[in-house]
């Protein structure tokens, strides 16, 4: 009796073991999609960059030493001559001691020769010595002269390292960069402070390989700045760098032809690029973008709803989203969270819901 009470409990667990696991429900989660379209043909584009000096250098000491004074902070404005920093002048006033010494006995040594040559010519005009003492009199003479022109080079050069021991502003400018506090102790050519001097002011941006190659030197440019929003200024491309720099893209500077007075260095500035664009170019929200190592690409949804990345080209960052070169009109994108996503997954597409003006 107690074993035929167990009998259906068997019968249960067994039937349980021949069923098969559940297969787990793969997730698929909502995206935001956004179709490109073609939003190419543009008259122009704005680059953000900041103001800076046409003209700024590093300034370093001339000689090595140990710093006695700072005269100047950063953003301080200095004048042409104007001293910066100075160096403790100690063993440099002991060289010149020294080379002003050496003078001295060289110019003794010289009068000495010059009154032995005398006497040895008077003697050999009288035939009393023969030419060889005359010649080695010459010889003394003129090797003390030589050493009296060495002597005064030295103390020359001596007096020009004591000068090198204080730092002064070949031009009137702005001081950016201070690298010393008094008692540190520089090597000769470290760069100390940096200047940019007053004159003409530019702005620096950068852009992407499609716009360099349509742009040259010269071409005319609006600039606003974001403190004067209000004012439009005139620029001028100056000079395009022909390599990129480790963001990917290529330095343009642009000189201001009319700036303000008062402009600051380091202020942001919008430049409008006119007509740059090609018919290649999409604008796309710049959450769309996704960085595959040194490779700026986006998640395309295919027709099965699955991404894969496409790598693009950036042509333009602007204040709403970014152009692009690489994706048809019509293609369908990832616009947000490109991050949380991986290759071949499925997604549930919802429109974009953030601001897509170009």
């Amino acid at each position: 009796m107690k074993h035929s009470a167990f009998l259906p409990l068997l019968l249960l667990l067994a039937l349980s073991a021949c069923q098969e696991p559940e297969t787990p429900t793969t997730v698929i989660r909502p995206a935001q999609v956004w179709t490109v379209s073609d939003q190419a043909t543009r008259n122009s584009v704005t680059y953000s960059g900041e103001t800076q000096a046409r003209v700024a250098a590093d300034l370093a000491f001339r000689v090595g030493g140990k710093v006695m004074a700072r005269n100047v902070d950063v953003g301080a404005a200095v004048s042409a001559g104007q001293v910066l920093a100075s160096l403790d002048t100690t063993d440099l006033n002991l060289n010149t001691s020294s080379a002003r010494a050496n003078l001295t006995a060289a110019e003794a040594d010289f009068t000495n020769t010059k009154t032995e040559l005398a006497r040895v010519a008077e003697l050999r005009r009288k035939q009393f010595i023969g030419q060889s003492a005359l010649d080695n009199a010459q010889a003394a003479h003129d090797a003390a002269a030589a050493k009296v022109a060495a002597a005064k080079a030295q103390l020359k050069l001596s007096g020009n390292q004591a000068g090198y021991t204080e730092l002064r502003a070949a031009q009137a400018g702005v001081i950016t960069q201070v690298n010393i506090e008094v008692g540190q102790v520089v090597a000769a050519g470290t760069p100390v402070a940096r200047i940019a001097y007053a004159g003409e002011r530019e702005v620096h941006i950068r852009v992407g390989e499609t716009t360099v190659q349509t742009l040259q030197t010269g071409a005319l440019t609006d600039i606003k700045l974001w403190s004067q929003p209000n004012t439009v200024f005139q620029g001028k491309v100056r000079e395009v760098s022909p390599t990129t720099d480790t963001t990917r893209s290529f330095l343009v500077k642009i000189s201001l032809l009319n700036p303000p007075p008062d402009l600051r260095l380091g202020v942001t500035a919008d430049v409008s690029l006119a007509n740059i664009h090609t018919n290649d170019d999409r604008w796309l929200p710049a959450s769309a973008l996704f960085q595959q190592g040194q490779q700026t690409a986006v998640w395309v949804v295919n027709t099965d709803n699955q991404v894969q990345l496409q790598p693009v080209t950036v042509t333009a960052f602007h204040e709403t989203g970014v152009t692009v070169t690489g994706l048809p009109a019509g293609t369908k994108i990832i616009a947000a969270g490109v991050h949380k996503l991986s290759n071949g997954q499925i997604i549930n597409p919802i429109p974009y819901d953030g601001k897509a003006g170009a």
